[in-house]
């Protein structure tokens, strides 16, 4: 639910419910009044707006009056010793206000809290901004209150954003305070999110919920394989690291007795033969040119004394109950010709990937070289650093994928895969979503990089066992990234409103057994209509009921619901769509709005459409014109609408996956201490 939700709903709240307040609409004018004064002086500043501080005055005249010239107004003020020190021989003038006075008279006043009528429009949405402002900062103060929680009980978020942990609960109960530590908390979110990829480290190597020594070793060696990207490493010694020096290398079956152990192993080595077997003969860190297997597959002679000669370096790397030379052995005889031809094309498909990973390596290469021997050369902008990071990440991301034909190579030389063989291809995609998480830190993308954090982490835990984690570092490592990028005090506003104010989707109908919500309809409608001393007639027009909802939700199949409407402003709606200057709203009464009603509502699936059928008392507001109000005599009307579905607040809602989610949390709180 946003600010214009909460206008809104406040806005219907004060409908029914103002009379004398509208006194204190002068606390209003004076706030305005003094952002014109020098409160040293007391004296009107040279920033003062005319026009603006005249109508101010000539609404607060005691008495209705038109046609008041600028000097006429001011005379009225002459005996006011409040405000007659502020009026000067600057002001004033023949000119005639464009206006009535006495828009805040005693007079108008009590015409309008007689009955069940409205105080002027501008005082009602002063009044509602003030509410919204309260209520926000209100639901900041809870945001923040649940941000705490959330670092007390998380184990990722204690680990991801250390800093912003220590800080959040050193506060402690001055949370509600917050404003005042905001540049702390700030600075503790930008130093978490700038070592992200370290303290994603940390977490893998002391979370309690990875106890695999295997996950822990190979994601160690996969953030030792960015350390090399960052060296700028050679491609094939990335490749020849993973397949003989990496640390996983080192876990026996007495370590890790699974027997994806060895799978993962032996997947390694057999890249790193292949890719040793085809490297470039002077050693430039590269592969030789693909037409090479052109010429294999011309002369089968050739292949078969290549893979002779890899069949002998191959002889010790065991792949399960059999080593790969035993493996490979089969491919000498005549019938395998096909499973042969298959190798060669996938060793094709390899080299071609090297090529153009050497392309890309050697126009790197010529650009840094002509910056360096042009003396002239402007001073590298943002957009051409990140230029350059991208094609870097190209690069990198070139070499990760040379990575996973580990997987193409053994399932080549076995004619099948196992689940473990694609656990092994699941795992090295790991490598890609660090070095594009290192890359978007790099350009301060932060929000992506979250994103990238949660894929390794869903991919190293349990199926299932990261979804209530994940939508909670979802939410609240968002707003992390988000609020880093606020520089002033009204970014930083809208930053923590956007996330601290209660949703209100419609998506929620339809994703929940049941709910209720408080709900507003703005589209078209059509029907018949009955009025009083008149009759019936077919009508159509702009609608927007608001009211109460009671809804089930069917997922994929949209949701059914009842509205049972209280107020239609469709007329308003209608208005304001044309033209936004609340100054130009008229004043209401409430019977002029009061229409209700109850209607069986279609909530479209996928959209925020709705589709209404029922009937309502009203409205007797038909059209707002310049200011006009244009009333009709009262009635009913039964007919459909067509319209977007807004829910102002979300009051209850059904969600076994969210209660559940939110179960294992609150026990997760009671039970894990906090820990650094």
């Amino acid at each position: 639910m946003n600010s214009t939700h909460l206008k809104f709903l406040l806005t219907i709240l004060l409908i029914g419910s103002l009379g004398k307040s509208a006194y204190a609409q002068a606390i209003h004018d004076a706030l305005q009044l003094n952002e014109f004064i020098d409160e040293e002086t007391y004296a009107l500043t040279d920033a003062v707006e005319s026009a603006k501080f005249y109508e101010i005055l000539a609404r607060n005249i005691n008495e209705e009056q038109s046609g008041l010239t600028y000097d006429e107004i001011l005379d009225n003020y002459r005996d006011n010793p409040f405000i007659a020190p502020l009026l000067t021989d600057e002001l004033g003038g023949p000119v005639v206000y464009n206006g009535k006075t006495g828009q805040r008279a005693l007079g108008a006043l009590a015409s309008a809290s007689t009955g069940l009528g409205l105080p002027g429009s501008t005082f009602l949405m002063g009044l509602t901004d003030f509410l919204v402002k309260r209520t926000k900062q209100e639901l900041s103060i809870a945001f923040f209150r649940d941000f705490q929680k959330v670092v007390k009980r998380s184990e990722e978020m204690q680990h991801l954003f250390p800093t912003t942990t220590k800080v959040l609960l050193k506060i402690d109960e001055n949370i509600y305070q917050f404003k005042a530590f905001w540049e702390v908390l700030r600075e503790s979110f930008l130093s978490d999110l700038e070592h992200l990829v370290y303290n994603l480290e940390d977490y893998v190597q002391e979370s309690s919920k990875i106890k695999d020594p295997l996950a822990r070793h190979m994601m160690s060696d996969f953030f030792k394989v960015i350390e090399l990207f960052h060296d700028k490493t050679a491609p094939s010694d990335v490749i020849n690291y993973l397949a003989e020096d990496a640390y996983l290398h080192t876990i026996t079956a007495d370590i890790d007795s699974s027997k994806f152990v060895p799978i993962f192993q032996s997947s390694l080595q057999v890249l790193g033969l292949f890719s040793k077997s085809l490297e470039h003969q002077d050693d430039n860190g590269y592969w030789v040119e693909p037409e090479v297997i052109t010429t294999m597959l011309k002369k089968p002679a050739i292949t078969t004394l290549y893979l002779g000669l890899v069949y002998q370096q191959g002889k010790d790397i065991q792949m399960g109950e059999k080593t790969f030379a035993e493996y490979l052995a089969p491919l000498s005889v005549r019938e395998n010709a096909l499973r042969v031809r298959n190798l060669l094309n996938t060793f094709k498909a390899f080299l071609d990937k090297a090529k153009a990973l050497e392309r890309l390596a050697k126009d790197m290469r010529r650009k840094a070289n002509e910056r360096r021997r042009d003396k002239n050369a402007p001073v590298m902008t943002d957009a051409d650093k990140e230029l350059e990071y991208d094609e870097y990440y190209d690069f990198t991301q070139n070499i990760c994928d040379l990575f996973l034909y580990s997987y193409d190579f053994k399932k080549e030389i076995l004619g099948a895969s196992t689940k473990e063989d694609s656990l092994v291809h699941t795992y090295l995609t790991i490598i890609s979503d660090i070095n594009g998480m290192a890359l978007e830190i790099r350009k301060k993308h932060y929000t992506s990089a979250l994103i990238n954090t949660l894929f390794i982490i869903e991919k190293l835990l349990p199926e299932g066992k990261f979804n209530c984690e994940r939508q909670v570092m979802l939410k609240y490592g968002t707003f992390i990234a988000t609020a880093v990028k606020a520089k002033t005090a009204e970014d930083v506003s809208d930053v923590i409103a956007a996330f601290a104010l209660p949703p209100g989707g419609s998506a929620i109908k339809k994703y929940s057994k049941f709910s209720i919500a408080i709900n507003a309809y703005v589209g078209l409608s059509a029907g018949q209509e009955i009025l009083t001393d008149i009759g019936a007639n077919p009508y159509y027009a702009v609608t927007t009921p608001i009211g109460v909802t009671f809804n089930w939700g069917f997922k994929n199949f949209g949701s059914i619901g009842i509205l049972a409407s209280v107020l239609d402003i469709g007329a308003l709606t209608a208005f304001r769509f044309q033209d936004d200057n609340v100054s130009e709203l008229p004043d209401l009464k409430f019977e002029n709005v009061l229409a209700p009603g109850g209607y069986l509502v279609y909530g479209v699936p996928k959209y925020p459409i709705a589709i209404g059928f029922g009937a309502q008392l009203g409205p007797n507001l038909r059209t707002v014109t310049n200011g006009t109000l244009v009333t009709q005599t009262s009635g009913w009307r039964w007919g459909a609408f067509i319209a977007v579905d807004i829910p102002i607040v979300s009051v209850y809602t059904t969600n076994k996956n969210y209660k559940q989610c939110c179960r294992k949390c609150e026990k997760q709180a009671k039970t894990k201490p906090v820990t650094f």
